[in-house]
């Protein structure tokens, strides 16, 4: 199954999104996104994604790397921070924090991705935990 996530920057700081308990991951935290549905294409996902978990409009900036099945992009706030709205079947919680400090937030979601996704981005990512290997793109724009 295919996936796109946004990476959405403002103000110096990253959002991330803690996933509803009963979903897969469940109480993880990773960038805004899920599932690219049948004949969707990557970009597209992104911004529905992002849309249906924070009530935020977005703009892709530019691809940033795919892993495998997994999408990730650069994307631009359309509208103030302010004006999310989480959809609590979804998302339980969501921080904005510099992306050196994801690590202080609880468990991350494929942070052996997440890692050189933010590099890639040109965010300043935490270091790698002992023992984590990062994982490398199959593609990088």
């Amino acid at each position: 199954m295919s996936s796109a996530w946004a990476l959405i920057e403002d103000d110096g700081e990253v959002l991330f999104v803690r996933r509803a308990l009963d979903l897969g991951r469940g109480g993880q935290w990773c960038p805004p996104g899920g599932t690219i549905w049948d004949q969707e294409w990557p970009a597209v996902a992104c911004v529905r994604e992002v849309y249906e978990e924070t009530g935020l409009r977005v703009t892709v900036r530019e691809p940033i790397a795919v892993f495998e099945s997994a999408h990730f992009f650069l994307c631009t706030l359309n509208e103030p921070r302010e004006a999310m709205s989480l959809r609590v079947e979804e998302c339980i919680d969501a921080r904005w924090t510099p992306s050196s400090s994801i690590l202080e937030l609880g468990t991350v979601m494929d942070l052996r991705r997440i890692i050189p996704v933010l590099d890639l981005a040109g965010f300043s990512p935490p270091s790698a935990p002992d023992g984590l290997n990062t994982a490398v793109p199959h593609k990088v724009f």
